[in-house]
């Protein structure tokens, strides 16, 4: 049988640590969690490997937010003191919010497991959140829009004063969840995939086999990150844009690969739209000019790196794009702050976009998005 993953290592230990109320001793909690049981009892080697790997996995997993606690405590009518570990279950779980009506001047006493919004103070926080998302240099608009979107969704229309909140469902999610689970259990398994997957870059569809290393979500999307054996490097695919995916079944139960110890999963995530790679062979760097006062906003949000102050306040930040068209849209978005400088080929696709606009919607968004980039 296969040695444990890190994730399973993981679960294993959170779901030990959950089941248990007060602190559990070391020893206690190695015998309990199978992939650090071969320590209890060991020569001194296996034991110090052990203790690294479980004071490793614990140090990561505070660092994504499961909070475990280290406790000092005594037994033995307190004539010795020993070291224990639990979960700080008030920070673990997120409370409930529980909408309370004040009709008759009653109101619900709150819990450790709920948290009473009144009706005005859910009004006021709508309001709060449809304000400073609609701020462009907020930069935690994405996040207030969708914070809106999920307090709104179960609360009565009449508190959602002119902006009704509407539930579509997304074909690509849809799509997706198919090779989303395939994909999870081949790369639990760590076998092999082969898929379908359509390039938007090149607008072609080709199969690839990869190495799944990990998948993330972001921006309402599933992305997975393998290594790519043709291109003989780690590539990001988006699963909406994969079908027939097929994982090796030669071999069950053995792994077809190793994941690299220094791949890291979060170098990945965070990241936007035309970061993410996977349609082209390699990214291109590009040079966009930020007019003032809109080089301050890109310069405090980290767009770009800076590559040159200008006098009237102006700047030229620099990109890496794997992806054109979703960098170019974002550029156009700016409203005519920021223009595409180099390369060349890139500005000119800039300038057909601009006129493009102008096609559709007139003169004036033209001049709005391009200002004087129609030529």
């Amino acid at each position: 049988m296969s040695a444990p993953t890190k994730l399973q290592r993981w679960l294993d230990l959170i779901a030990f640590l959950a089941s248990h109320r007060l602190p559990v001793p070391v020893d206690e909690l190695w015998r309990n969690v199978p992939a650090y049981a071969r320590g209890v009892g060991a020569d001194k080697r296996t034991h110090a490997t052990v203790r690294r790997m479980f004071e490793r996995d614990k140090d990561e997993l505070r660092a994504v937010g499961v909070p475990i606690e280290t406790l000092e405590y005594n037994i033995n009518f307190g004539r010795e003191q020993v070291t224990g570990y639990r979960l700080a279950r008030s920070d673990f779980h997120l409370p409930y919010l529980r909408l309370v009506r004040e009709a008759g001047g009653e109101k619900v006493d709150g819990s450790a497991d709920a948290f009473d919004l009144s009706e005005q103070e859910a009004a006021a926080a709508l309001d709060g959140l449809r304000e400073v998302s609609s701020l462009t240099s907020f930069p935690l608009a994405d996040e207030a829009r969708s914070a809106f979107r999920k307090l709104a969704f179960d609360l009565d229309s009449d508190l959602l004063r002119q902006d009704p909140v509407l539930h579509v469902a997304d074909p690509e999610a849809a799509a997706a969840s198919d090779a989303l689970r395939r994909l999870s259990d081949a790369l639990l398994a760590r076998k092999s995939v082969r898929f379908r997957y359509h390039s938007i870059g090149r607008d072609a569809t080709e199969e690839r086999s990869v190495n799944p290393y990990g998948l993330f979500f972001q921006h309402g999307r599933w992305y997975l990150v393998g290594f790519d054996e043709a291109r003989d490097e780690p590539r990001v695919f988006r699963l909406g844009r994969t079908s027939e995916v097929v994982p090796n079944e030669q071999a069950p139960g053995t792994p077809d690969y190793a994941i690299p110890e220094e791949f890291e999963l979060e170098s990945y995530t965070g990241r936007r739209a035309w970061e993410l790679g996977g349609d082209a062979d390699g990214g291109i760097r590009a040079a966009v000019r930020f007019r003032f006062p809109r080089s301050l906003w890109a310069e405090r949000n980290g767009h770009g790196r800076l590559l040159l102050p200008l006098e009237d306040g102006g700047q030229i930040r620099t990109f890496e794009v794997h992806r054109r068209d979703p960098f170019l849209r974002w550029v156009l978005s700016l409203a005519g702050d920021a223009t595409v400088e180099e390369p060349a080929e890139l500005r000119s696709e800039f300038r057909g976009m601009v006129r493009q606009v102008a096609a559709r919607h007139g003169p004036a968004a033209a001049g709005a998005a391009g200002r004087g980039d129609v030529r």
